[in-house]
């Protein structure tokens, strides 16, 4: 079956997610009914048709089970089902091919199953996965799910942060890209009116965010060089307001507080055409930041009043 992907289709991405599961998972053969002989990954380090696949080519079924191959019962039926006669070279694999099966033996009354071959359990984790995705693939696409989930900031905060971290957010550039018939500038930012709209500049190397970094970074005491992408500035271990749990709160908070305020700036002069100056942006980041920080547990009996008066001083009391 052919189908046409789009953007709004999610197969593509659970199949290329699928191709980085399989290689953990190990298959238990029980009766061979859900393992197919071929093209699944039941014996040895490879799949049959491709340690053999100038046998697999003269197949006339290709996804037989591996019951249907080796039989139920001893001595193995071997059902191969060749659509001719094979030749001499192709005889000698097929010997071969036996001879690595011969010890196999089928549990009628046992099913086919997974293991998880990460866990001593053989149970699938989330944990297990990662660790392993991290150790194989580029670490600094994992490394900002720390500072991103952790946070106590809203869901909504959060989920934003992790899209533009992935480079999922809809700045014109990407729009242009798929969509070229729409009559956008991709060359031209809402927020400076000067440089094209892209996830880097828009939240990190827009004149108009460089100044709301900085004054967040002024307030912890730091001096701020703006790092060359938005990834790069979520890896960057930043002590911000401090190593106590209520500056890694506060912290992690104000800066995905400061991303959201961008975005949402940005939104409201495109569709509502109503804009709001840098000053006022930054005492909203001020206000959600101490208000969603003052409703965690490492902020209890602090008054929002006071905590909006001096960041500094509470975080370190």
């Amino acid at each position: 079956m052919v189908v046409r992907w789009s953007h709004r289709c999610p197969w593509k991405a659970i199949a290329q997610v699928f191709q980085d599961f399989s290689p953990f998972v190990r298959l238990v053969v029980g009766n061979g009914e859900r393992i197919r002989f071929w093209e699944d990954l039941w014996r040895g380090n490879q799949t049959l048709c491709s340690q053999f696949a100038d046998l697999y080519r003269v197949t006339s079924v290709k996804n037989l089970s591996v019951s249907d191959v080796l039989g139920n019962s001893y001595p193995l039926s071997w059902n191969f089902n060749f659509r001719r006669n094979l030749t001499d070279s192709e005889i000698e694999l097929l010997q071969s091919l036996m001879l690595s099966l011969s010890s196999v033996r089928l549990s009628p009354s046992s099913a086919d199953s997974r293991v998880w071959s990460l866990s001593s359990s053989g149970l699938f984790s989330v944990r297990s996965f990662f660790l392993a995705l991290s150790k194989v693939s580029n670490p600094i696409l994992f490394l900002p799910a720390k500072f991103l989930w952790s946070s106590k900031a809203p869901s909504k905060v959060k989920a934003l942060a992790w899209v533009v971290a992935h480079g999922k957010v809809n700045t014109n550039d990407k729009l242009q890209l798929r969509r070229p018939y729409k009559s956008l500038c991709p060359q031209w930012c809402i927020l400076c009116k000067g440089n094209g709209e892209s996830i880097d500049h828009l939240f990190l190397h827009c004149p108009v965010t460089i100044g709301l970094w900085h004054k967040l970074f002024n307030l912890a005491g730091l001096v701020w060089v703006p790092p060359r992408s938005f990834v790069d500035m979520l890896v960057i271990a930043f002590k911000g307001l401090g190593n106590s749990l209520r500056g890694k709160t506060l912290w992690q908070i104000a800066c995905l507080t400061l991303v959201w305020m961008v975005w949402q700036e940005r939104n409201n002069r495109i569709f509502e055409e109503k804009g709001r100056t840098e000053e006022i942006l930054w005492d909203l980041i001020l206000f959600y930041s101490s208000l969603w920080a003052s409703c965690t547990k490492a902020f209890r009996g602090v008054p929002l009043s006071v905590l909006q008066l001096n960041w500094t001083a509470v975080c370190a009391s």
